[in-house]
């Protein structure tokens, strides 16, 4: 939620923040914004227009230094005044926010107690105005002047002061005019920091410096990388890097990684969104995703064989993919897994002690709620297991046994590719505790190469075709065993991509009370094989006979169904993992029919930093 990018360099540094925030407005497209040091003064520039505009859009301004923030708006609407970076009343610097001020409420109290006027309704601006006031006070003047310079240590000092008031999960960067000053500080929201060596000198020396909130924002440029934990302040001046552990006041070595080369392209290839091209992607990922080291998996098998429990959590379509993952593995492997949905932790840390595991599902590695988890887990010395989609991701960092998804990078909000990748994970676990890992490997490749196949123009204008058809408010989602995870997800799809109320039940419910919900022409999918083709084809029955309209996510034709779309992969010991794939599809044409951008549902971002 929200996105950071800052430079430091030889280049022009407007050009790569914009085309660095072009990368990060999966994170946030209400609004966007540039601070630029021009002389002694930060000018902004502000935009409620959508950052594919930015090359057309005139940005006069040009510097060696900028720092940039695209906004997914929590206090304030989504309007120019809350737009963010915000400046400080000298104009002497400027500030970009991602997180929720906690005790916003209260500081705000104070600020206006002091006579201190606000102008935005966001908690941002509260941050800018007590920084304010500890320079104020570390300068020991009224006024900001020319006789009494602000220093880089002043501003470190003022910023670190403020952070230590604020409750909440938050990260910061500031940005100084005159002094080519980056600061950067993260608690709980993602910031890592990228550089082009300057090989003649120290290691923390460079001739580029980026910062931002994911390393896919400027991995083409470079692969070197320095990771902030939580409590760390990043000072980046010109030419030189330097961390500080906040709650010692001490630098601290800086840790710098090499990745694994990516870049996120932002061209759809010709496709006319970027879920469509991410879709059709996933023959290619899955195949991926399986290049895990054995023995990396050996080791959490070991783990699970000593706990007393095992759990699996996650949030959103991440905890749907956990209790999908829990399934494989009481059905093929026959060992129990609780899930456990994030944020709903609480009721569950009491029964948690010492040597369980707890699997943890995340895209980002940075969601807020698992994160929070994943924290008083360890303080119960619970081993932690991830699985997430993202290089360098906290989650990873904070884990036992980290697993990459390798499902390269997702512009498109929703979870495609990553979320079958997440799946094959699964599976490839499942097997690899039966001793089945060679041919849960081979199932996943032979997925891959039907997948290569299912993707044909007959069978996107079928599912094309079935979304005009379907026009109402409602859709409900019916299955059983192995497809309980697959309506779910597709109900949580539709939803995200369409704004349909879609809505996902187990099979037997129908009976129970859910049949109340069906009206002549009511659309009720139903997922069918050959496993549950008789107990389905008694529930599309009864649906048929209330005047639903069926439609059969299936392997084959049944009578009952109004309209049907083939499963991707029936006689693949392997195909619960494409099972998602048909509901990603009906999602995206839903969206588009209707004229909506599935690449960009309302209200929501692809990276859920706050609680």
């Amino acid at each position: 939620m929200c996105g950071v990018f800052g430079y430091i360099g030889k280049n022009n540094a407007v050009t790569t923040v914009v085309q660095g925030l072009k990368h990060l407005e999966y994170r946030g497209y209400d609004s966007w914004g540039l601070a630029i040091p021009i002389k002694n003064n930060v000018e902004v520039y502000k935009t409620l227009d959508p950052l594919y505009t930015a090359d057309t859009v005139p940005i006069d301004f040009k510097s060696t230094i900028a720092l940039g923030h695209t906004r997914w708006a929590t206090h304030g609407a989504a309007n120019m005044t809350n737009c963010h970076p915000h400046v400080s009343t000298s104009k002497q610097f400027a500030l970009v926010h991602n997180g929720i001020v906690e005790n916003f409420q209260m500081l705000k109290t104070q600020l206006k107690s002091l006579n201190i006027n606000l102008i935005s309704d966001t908690d941002t601006e509260v941050i800018v105005r007590l920084i304010e006031i500890e320079l104020n006070k570390i300068k020991s003047v009224d006024n900001f002047c020319e006789k009494s310079p602000i220093t880089a240590d002043d501003y470190q000092e003022a910023l670190s002061r403020v952070f230590k008031m604020l409750k909440g999960r938050n990260t910061l960067v500031l940005i100084c005019a005159g002094l080519n000053l980056l600061l950067g500080i993260r608690n709980g929201s993602p910031l890592i920091a990228g550089i082009i060596s300057d090989h003649a000198h120290h290691q923390d020396s460079y001739s580029e410096l980026f910062i931002a909130s994911d390393y896919y924002s400027f991995a083409k440029y470079t692969n070197t990388c320095l990771l902030l934990d939580d409590w760390q302040l990043i000072r980046c001046e010109q030419k030189n890097v330097r961390v500080i552990d906040l709650k010692t006041n001490e630098t601290i070595p800086s840790n710098w990684q090499v990745f694994e080369r990516h870049s996120l392209e932002l061209s759809r290839d010709g496709f006319s969104h970027f879920m469509l091209k991410e879709i059709q992607e996933q023959w290619a990922t899955l195949t991926k995703a399986t290049a895990i080291d054995p023995l990396a998996l050996e080791k959490l098998i070991h783990a699970m064989s000593q706990a007393q429990n095992i759990y699996i959590t996650g949030a959103g379509a991440a905890f749907f993919i956990g209790e999908q993952i829990a399934s494989l593995l009481r059905e093929i492997a026959d060992i129990f897994v609780t899930s456990v949905p994030a944020y709903e932790a609480q009721s569950n840390l009491p029964t948690m002690q010492a040597g369980d595991v707890l699997i943890a599902i995340s895209q980002s590695g940075e969601t807020a709620d698992t994160l929070h988890f994943i924290e008083q887990a360890k303080q119960k010395n619970v081993l932690i297991a991830s699985v997430v989609n993202m290089p360098g991701a906290m989650m990873s960092r904070l884990s036992d046994f980290p697993f990459l998804s390798s499902a390269g990078p997702e512009v498109c909000v929703l979870s495609t590719k990553s979320s079958t990748s997440q799946l094959a994970f699964g599976y490839l676990l499942a097997q690899t505790i039966i001793d089945q890992y060679e041919s849960a490997k081979y199932n996943i490749d032979r997925l891959s190469h039907q997948l290569s196949h299912y993707f044909t123009d007959d069978s996107l204008q079928t599912i094309a075709d079935l979304a005009k058809t379907i026009t109402g408010e409602h859709i409900y989602l019916l299955g059983n065993q192995q497809f309980i995870g697959a309506s779910k997800i597709g109900a949580l799809n539709i939803k995200e991509a369409s704004y349909i109320h879609a809505e996902a039940f187990a099979a037997g419910e129908l009976k129970h009370g859910v049949i109340a919900l069906i009206d002549k022409g009511t659309p009720v999918i139903c997922f069918m094989n050959k496993r549950n083709e008789d107990y389905m084809t008694a529930i599309a029955s009864e649906v048929k006979a209330r005047g639903g309209m069926i439609i059969g996510i299936s392997e084959q034709p049944n009578e009952l169904f109004d309209h049907m779309i083939r499963l991707p992969s029936p006689d693949n010991p392997a195909n619960v993992i494409s099972h998602i794939i048909p509901c990603q599809l009906l999602a995206y044409y839903l969206a588009t029919q209707r004229g909506l951008n599935p690449d960009k549902p309302r209200n929501l971002a692809k990276s859920v930093t706050v609680i």
